[in-house]
């Protein structure tokens, strides 16, 4: 009983992958329309609640976006979520964003010292730009 347990869990993410390779068989673009759930089950052989489960995973990927009352269609950005590090839920946006350019500087200086002492003559000809940059730090 505790094997089907896990068999059953595991197939919603299962089905997620076989609706992904479907999507790219038939080549469907943003904005294209699925087939519904129906259709889906009796292709991907596999009941209507696991393709159910399958699209809300693929939802939470933002893979596919389901309109209620209507289909579920390829997301217009596959895979790119709109705040992935939420910062939707951050309040004190000026705080954010001192923190945000602390890190940068923390991160970019550092990178540029290594890239600086790195480089040689042919980089910096092939990169008068670069070259600039690095008088700056």
């Amino acid at each position: 009983m505790m094997n089907l347990l896990s068999e059953e869990k595991s197939l919603p993410p299962k089905i997620s992958e076989d609706i992904i390779a479907l999507i790219l068989e038939e080549n469907l673009q943003p904005g294209d329309k699925l087939p519904n759930e129906t259709i889906l089950s009796e292709r991907l052989n596999a009941g209507r609640s696991s393709v159910r489960e399958a699209m809300k995973l693929l939802a939470s990927r933002n893979i596919v976006t389901i309109r209620q009352g209507s289909d579920t269609y390829i997301s217009s950005s596959p895979g790119m979520v709109d705040d992935p590090l939420g910062f939707t839920f951050i309040s004190n946006k000026q705080k954010l964003i001192t923190d945000l350019l602390e890190v940068r500087f923390l991160l970019e200086l550092p990178i540029a010292a290594i890239a600086a002492t790195r480089t040689d003559k042919k980089d910096i000809k092939k990169s008068p730009h670069f070259a600039m940059k690095l008088k700056t730090y």
